[in-house]
């Protein structure tokens, strides 16, 4: 959602600067994904006044314009057409640069001089979209002076609002939190005057499907004058990221970033005799959409409907034929409350997302809809003109009042600590909720109609820690001591191993656990899912970790050292299983590139380093891995990715609630301990590991330590036959009550000795 800093302030006096409330908000779980200065701010860019005008003798599209500017006039070439003479522009001189990064120069178009550009409301950044003609400024506006102080230049947030706080899309509800977070002081809402008229809507309404629509307001205003909107109004609008209409629809689209409810404006000529009916849809009806789109409906669509025919997707969209335009004379006002399962499974069967739909489907506020209903009503009376000829509404709001017993204890507990009680009861109060009972164990809150996310005792806990602030939070909870849970435990190894792949240089990724695919007959089907992307919930990590690697390399990056812990779902022997795993992946360079070691590819081997790591450091089972994969270059050019792709995963599932092994105390060695080293020659197919059984199986007294330092070949042939290797062995021995002697140890390797010559292979002397 976009927020205009200058918008929020007429709710919420805000009394710290703009980038400390962003913090705030950020820290307490209403992420602000970037904020910039919005509108023109190089003074170069100034208010001109169109002294004439004569189309261009070569481009019938085009203008040549003169406009006045205190010191001089200046010739221009403009191709827009929505002004005229005495009109007041934004016109950007010479060597001004726009807030896209174009810089204006003196250019011949067309063989006539342009001294400058007369600037559209997207070329001076009020715009996303592309705009219509160029930008007017008021009448009133000073020649000369900067559009930037005429316009009044705003700061723009981008606010990621989660679907559980649909309070927080609306200006007002934005305000609200925005006080309760200390940033400021909450300004008291005008209080709409519409008391006067008394008179019932004039008309019939039917509400047809109760279970989807259980509460409709209807109003009519007659003498309505349709007509652009004031020009601050359209600057509010712009500074949303919508287009101003009409003073009719802007007022609606007002109102609903005001206060979060959305509301439509009819043509009531549309509806015969007022009369309106909120049903579903019949099979084979069509309805023209506001965006000129004919669409089918479907018998679970609602709709709201006159006799002939759906006018609206109720929730969703208009159509076209009840819009207003400039001949509409009579506004049928529609304010309502809809399921949100219903406007969300609409949307989604249409492909249809609208400002409308995104706050319904989330849920509107039902304790709104009669403060918005007569706030628009106002705001069309005083800028469009016309006569409330009557309002009424119809059937009942879904206001369940559940209030929720606070205790001291369950604050203490979860918090760590329990608050002072004056702080606690003003955060809940500066988030609306009213204090119905106050005991010595705890607090009676009320909670208002627009969180109905608060259902209990550990949600209100969190909004106090929330606004409190995380560092508020004591470190560490004194609730005596205990033995590590079996959740401890998984949690403990869970974060070491990634806190050692890390350190190690591997980037942990987070993927969505969803699959568009069906792993083979093991996966299992989403009934509902969100995109055709989303159809199953994912077997396997490994997967997600190729999509991640595939969109890294398209992005440049070429060293790929990615992991990822997470949880899988799949069938086995007709249950449904959940199991967490361990997934790797490298591919690419293994470093940068320097003069002195050259250019290394990531291959096997540094695979197998990172498994000989896991399995002897952390006591992986070898049996927990499920797939070891080399994806060839070939293959991997497939997936868009230039290199060779190798792939691990584990089944840590059981690892991770293995029980710990419990450290036992070693003291340091105090004796001294003796090396001796051995070479065995073998033959090829020999491996590592056979040795190191045989000297197992010797058991040989105080032998703490075998390594293997040396492999030697021949390929010459001069000192060792062709087929064969010699290992070169460290032994360490060392008693932990007396000093070794010579001839012990000298006895211990000729056993040793002995029982590798019994295995065929020989010994190489020194």
């Amino acid at each position: 959602m976009k927020i205009s800093w200058q918008w929020l302030n007429q709710y919420c006096e805000c009394t710290l600067p703009v980038e400390e409330v962003v913090e705030r908000l950020t820290m307490s779980g209403l992420e602000v994904t970037h904020w910039r200065k919005r509108g023109p701010e190089d003074p170069r860019i100034v208010a001109a006044e169109v002294v004439d005008w004569r189309p261009h003798p070569g481009a019938d599209r085009l203008r040549l314009v003169r406009a006045r500017i205190p010191e001089k006039e200046v010739a221009l070439v403009c191709g827009a057409t929505n002004f005229d003479r005495g009109d007041r522009v934004a016109l950007a001189l010479v060597g001004a640069v726009l807030p896209g990064g174009l810089e204006i120069a003196r250019r011949r178009i067309r063989g006539e001089e342009s001294e400058g550009m007369l600037c559209s409301a997207e070329e001076l950044g009020l715009e996303e979209r592309r705009s219509e003609g160029i930008l007017l400024l008021p009448a009133d506006s000073e020649l000369g002076a900067p559009v930037g102080s005429i316009l009044s230049t705003d700061v723009e947030w981008i606010v990621e609002v989660t679907p559980n706080r649909p309070d927080l899309l609306s200006y007002r509800g934005l305000a609200r939190e925005v006080a309760a977070l200390g940033c400021g002081r909450l300004l008291p809402f005008p209080h709409p005057d519409v008391s006067s008229v008394a008179e019932p809507f004039p008309g019939k309404v039917v509400l047809a499907a109760p279970d989807a629509a259980p509460w409709y307001a209807a109003s009519l205003i007659e003498g309505i004058e349709v007509k652009p909107s004031p020009p601050w109004l359209q600057e509010r609008l712009r500074s949303a990221g919508v287009r101003p209409v009409n003073v009719v629809v802007d007022v609606t689209n007002f109102v609903l970033f005001e206060l979060g409810e959305p509301l439509h404006a009819f043509d009531a000529d549309a509806f015969a005799d007022c009369e309106v009916t909120v049903r579903r849809a019949r099979a084979g009806e069509r309805l023209v959409t506001l965006g000129d789109r004919e669409i089918t409906l479907e018998p679970a669509d609602l709709v709201i409907a006159s006799r002939n025919g759906p006018e609206a997707l109720g929730g969703v969209i208009g159509g076209r034929r009840s819009a207003v335009t400039e001949k509409t004379a009579r506004v049928l006002l529609e304010c309502a409350w809809f399921r949100p399962n219903e406007i969300r499974a609409a949307g989604r069967r249409h492909s249809i997302s609208t400002e409308a739909s995104y706050r319904f489907e989330r849920r509107v506020d039902p304790g709104i809809v009669w403060l918005a209903r007569d706030r628009a009503t106002e705001l069309l009376l005083r800028w469009a003109g016309g006569r409330l000829v009557g309002t009424s509404t119809f059937g009942a709001l879904p206001l369940e009042e559940a209030p929720i017993w606070l205790q001291k204890r369950t604050v203490e507990r979860l918090c760590g600590e329990l608050p002072p009680p004056g702080e606690l009861e003003g955060i809940l109060g500066r988030l609306g909720l009213q204090l119905v009972e106050k005991k010595e164990n705890g607090w009676l809150w009320n909670v208002p109609s627009h969180r109905a996310d608060l259902e209990g005792e550990a949600d209100l806990v969190e909004e106090i820690v929330r606004v409190r602030g995380l560092a508020e939070v004591p470190p560490r909870v004194s609730v005596g001591w205990e033995e590590k849970s079996r959740d401890d435990c998984r949690w403990d190894r869970r974060e070491a191993v990634r806190t050692a792949l890390s350190a190690r240089g591997w980037q942990e990724c987070i993927s969505l656990p969803f699959a568009a695919t069906d792993p083979g007959e093991v996966g299992i089907e989403l009934s509902n899912p969100a995109n055709a992307d989303f159809r199953f919930l994912r077997a396997d990590l490994g997967s997600g970790l190729i999509e991640i690697a595939r969109t890294n390399w398209a992005k440049g990056n070429r060293s790929l050292r990615l992991f990822e812990l997470g949880r899988v779902v799949h069938r086995c022997h007709g249950r449904v299983e959940e199991r967490e795993r361990l997934a790797v992946l490298v591919a690419g360079e293994a470093q940068e590139p320097h003069w002195l070691t050259g250019e290394r590819r990531l291959d096997f081997y540094d695979m197998k380093g990172l498994v000989d790591f896991l399995e002897k450091s952390f006591a992986v089972p070898k049996e927990a891995r499920v797939r070891l994969e080399i994806i060839s270059r070939e293959e991997a050019a497939k997936r868009e990715i230039d290199a060779e792709v190798i792939l691990l995963e584990y089944d840590v599932d059981s690892w991770l609630s293995q029980e710990e092994a419990r450290a036992a105390f070693r003291p340091l060695p105090v004796y001294p301990s003796v090396r001796r080293d051995i070479a065995v020659v073998v033959d090829e197919a020999v491996t590592h590991s056979e040795i190191c059984l045989v000297v197992e199986a010797c058991r040989l007294p105080c032998l703490e330590r075998l390594q293997m330092f040396d492999l030697f070949r021949d390929p010459a042939g001069a000192r060792l036959p062709a087929g064969k290797k010699s290992l070169a062995y460290a032994l360490t021995f060392r008693s932990p009550d007396r000093t070794l002697t010579d001839k012990e140890v000298n006895g211990w390797l000729a056993n040793l000795r002995e029982a590798l010559r019994s295995q065929g292979w020989s010994l190489r002397e020194s």
